[in-house]
């Protein structure tokens, strides 16, 4: 997409995304899951879960959106080096922290091992789940444009539905429906992506906002009726959950109808740089979190004190987080550069 018909809707999707990253980070860090929710504060953070479990699912409608008209081709999994090379760099101050800090690493050997296999830094597990993501996006594509009609594209998404979301609903009370296939979720929300783009609602962002703040209200309701109040079930609020699928359905449709067209070129210009930097941004949160909440909990031990200390942990994760994106940035450009016109020059000629 280039900056002349760039979607500013979706860069701002993009940007609420990344910010409710170290925002669901903070929030497991506070100790929240293994007290009973008695407080009003307490209850409070069941709707605050809620929201902030959407940065994933927000990601993977965009990716539905954006990618659905890719086709198969060598060049298209070109791409993938800048998902690889991007988690390279963001590794290096993610092991600094691990051996000389949190001290798991020990040897050159555990530091290879950890970069390989995903763990050095806890938040790149979304790179294993994205790269495969990303590797059957063309066939998933052909999946999508093969149904002919708008309602085989719904039967499509609700088939995944099923599949994939469906059982944490019927299983709220007892085990009901097979889990087997509930690691689909991404497809589900891929293909509801991709849906969305075909057949966007035109709604005003006011009533999809009020819509969405309402299911929130209601939600807490039912939590509290069906779980009694346990801070351990909220555990259970994932991108698998029912809840979640449709509150990100509603924030990206509110989001994307939203009249952006108004505002200052300055601050449309940070969005789209905020956006451009979403992927290191949301694995390097990974540092400023291991260093601020072990802090925070010698600080507040009571689940209750740790809060009000959100205020101040999430913008400074957020913020360190973009700074050392600008200067993975800054090295990954050249680093690309080089590196595709390279490869680029091993393609075909036909699929160059």
């Amino acid at each position: 997409m280039t900056e002349k018909n760039r979607n500013l809707n979706l860069d701002l999707i993009r940007c609420l995304a990344l910010f409710l990253v170290p925002c669901i980070h903070a929030l497991d860090n506070t100790g929240l899951y293994t007290i009973a929710l008695t407080t009003a504060a307490d209850k409070a953070m069941v709707g605050v879960k809620l929201i902030v479990t959407n940065c994933i699912p927000l990601y993977l409608l965009l990716s539905g959106y954006l990618c659905c008209r890719k086709r198969l081709s060598a060049q298209y999994y070109l791409g993938y080096v800048r998902i690889y090379l991007v988690y390279l760099l963001c590794a290096v101050p993610c092991v600094l922290l691990e051996y000389f800090y949190e001290h798991s690493l020990h040897s050159l050997s555990d530091i290879i091992g950890s970069v390989i296999n995903f763990y050095c830094c806890g938040y790149a597990w979304y790179i294993m789940m994205y790269a495969g993501l990303f590797l059957m996006i063309p066939f998933l594509n052909l999946i999508y444009q093969g149904c002919a009609t708008q309602r085989q594209k719904q039967l499509l998404i609700a088939t995944f539905f099923a599949l994939s979301i469906l059982p944490s609903l019927l299983n709220s009370y007892v085990h009901l429906y097979s889990l087997w296939w509930e690691k689909l979720y991404p497809l589900c929300y891929y293909f509801t992506g991709a849906y969305l783009r075909d057949y966007m609602p035109k709604v005003k962002p006011s009533r999809i906002f009020a819509g969405a703040a309402a299911f929130i209200v209601g939600y807490g309701v039912f939590f509290f009726y069906t779980r009694h109040g346990e801070g351990a079930a909220l555990c259970d609020l994932y991108q698998t959950s029912w809840s979640i699928y449709l509150l990100s359905c509603l924030l990206f449709i509110g989001l994307f109808n939203l009249r952006l067209d108004r505002i200052p070129r300055k601050l449309a210009a940070l969005l789209s740089r905020v956006s451009d930097l979403a992927l290191p941004a949301f694995l390097l949160t990974w540092v400023p979190d291991g260093l601020l909440y072990p802090v925070m909990v010698r600080i507040a031990p009571a689940v209750h004190d740790r809060y009000i200390w959100l205020l101040a942990t999430v913008p400074i994760s957020f913020f360190s987080a973009l700074l050392m994106a600008l200067v993975v940035d800054w090295i990954y450009r050249p680093l690309h550069r080089w590196l595709m016109a390279r490869l680029t020059r091993l393609l075909p000629e036909e699929q160059a």
